[in-house]
């Protein structure tokens, strides 16, 4: 309720007003982000760069057993949870399967014994999650965490793409800060102490996309950052109606999934490498794609297992379940936490650029991006297909019934009606008999976070049904 009548007072406000605010905050946030602690933990985390692969696992056990005997002696819900487990033999990270997994549900319905004993919530930063399942989850880190994670993701992600928090920059994330209502620019407002351009992803047309360039041209930003599908569709449309393209230092996306297409659009448009990253506002656990297109875990943050089904894991190039055990939370420690993400580690144990990190090959999208078949059975692993076709921007399956469901295509330059019908016969081939039907659309529809879904079951969720009602008429139903 605080956040309607603060963004309904926002909303009122003229433009300059709405900036001169966004500002005001920033200059908050900058103490808490970048102030006690910042330097200290950018200049380890610098020397960090140096350490060996032995040195990495030392600190994180190191970490492990600390995080561990807070959980086990002073969060209520461990100390009921691991009553039958061993948790006092978890020296290492090999010793994690001794604890039981941790299901985002239990999180969200014992929000509260989860926190160490004795804290207060409002000493506490809080963090939500995008909540989308339908509901969100709040986590609280210790107030020394944050600038700790800032330092973090200037030097494990900015700085590897070779930009950082001084550099000018756009941004296109899930935040409405224009109005959805809003048919006229600007569809973006200026973050004058940061020198950040905050571009709505809600509002990226063909039609739209030359004020959006002209808005990065006038404001000066150097780089993008944001969802890969809203600033994949900015270059795109950009490029649709001969926009000249802009050169920026890179791009840094990470929210949804980055399809080969997006990549292309973005640094053909932008003239620059685009890095992908992965992490979650959970806090556990942080990977970044290096200049030589590795994805890297950003080991100080958190553990990764990647699991088979019955909680063996992974072995190189097997896809399976993503557990972290997040290093930095010291108030609300998350041991084995279910990321609900599906990965594969890397037949690579080497890279080019040097890092000891361990390497991530493929990140397969969510666990609960499956199709429902008749006879009951759960199909997911699906995003590869989605992800093979240059000419396609994106892709949707949005199942009405179980055994059917429709794959939305969002063309891209050169695409031709085969292009779809090949991901179609690509997921086929993993699903067996099911029924598909291709619906082209110039835009894919997003979670109300601005992210785009890969899976999206009408018949589970009637609201999302009234959405897609439009959409598909004239397919058949």
């Amino acid at each position: 309720m605080i956040r309607q009548w603060k963004m309904a007072l926002y909303w009122k406000l003229p433009v300059f007003l709405q900036e001169a605010g966004l500002s005001f905050y920033a200059r908050k946030l900058e103490k808490l982000y970048y102030g006690f602690g910042y330097e200290e933990h950018r200049r380890w985390l610098q020397t960090w760069k140096t350490w060996s692969r032995t040195d990495i696992f030392s600190y994180q056990n190191h970490r492990l057993r600390e995080i561990v005997q807070l959980a086990g002696m002073h969060v209520p819900y461990y100390k009921q949870k691991w009553k039958s487990a061993s948790w006092r033999n978890v020296y290492s990270a090999d010793d994690l399967p001794l604890l039981p997994r941790l299901e985002k549900q239990e999180l969200r319905r014992h929000e509260e014994a989860f926190m160490v004993e004795g804290l207060d919530t409002r000493s506490l930063w809080m963090e939500k999650t995008s909540g989308s399942t339908g509901t969100s989850i709040r986590v609280y880190w210790p107030m020394a965490m944050v600038p700790k994670w800032w330092a973090m993701t200037e030097v494990t992600v900015r700085n590897v793409a070779g930009v950082g928090q001084c550099v000018p920059r756009a941004m296109m994330g899930g935040r409405p800060i224009v109005p959805g209502a809003s048919r006229s620019a600007p569809y973006w407002r200026y973050n004058k102490q940061w020198r950040q351009l905050y571009l709505s992803s809600y509002h990226v047309s063909k039609k739209t996309a030359p004020g959006y360039a002209e808005a990065i041209r006038t404001y000066g930003s150097e780089w993008i950052t944001g969802y890969p599908s809203a600033i994949g569709a900015l270059a795109e449309g950009a490029l649709g109606v001969n926009v000249t393209p802009i050169k920026l230092t890179t791009a840094i996306v990470s929210g949804d999934t980055l399809t080969a297409s997006m990549r292309t659009s973005i640094e053909q448009f932008f003239q620059c490498k685009c890095f992908d990253s992965y992490g979650q506002c959970e806090g556990v656990c942080v990977a970044m794609e290096c200049a030589w297109g590795r994805m890297h875990v950003v080991s100080s943050v958190g553990i990764i297992e990647i699991l088979r089904e019955d909680g063996s894991p992974c072995l190189p190039g097997e896809i399976g379940e993503m557990v972290a055990t997040g290093l930095m939370n010291d108030a609300m420690p998350l041991v084995r936490y279910r990321l609900g993400d599906m990965a594969a580690w890397s037949r690579e144990t080497q890279c080019p650029c040097g890092s000891a990190e361990p390497i991530i090959e493929s990140i397969e999208g969510r666990m609960d991006d499956y199709l429902m078949s008749e006879d009951g059975r759960q199909i997911g692993r699906l995003s590869t297909a989605t992800k093979r076709s240059p000419t396609i921007h994106s892709a949707q399956l949005v199942q009405d019934r179980p055994g059917h469901a429709f794959l939305l295509v969002r063309p891209s330059d050169g695409y031709r009606t085969r292009d779809a019908q090949a991901v179609r016969e690509d997921i086929l081939e993993r699903i067996g008999d099911f029924g598909i039907d291709i619906v082209e659309v110039s835009e894919i529809p997003k979670t109300v976070q601005g992210k785009t879904r890969l899976v999206v079951r009408l018949h589970e969720n009637p609201e999302a049904a009234e959405r897609y009602a439009i959409l598909l008429r004239g397919a058949v139903l």
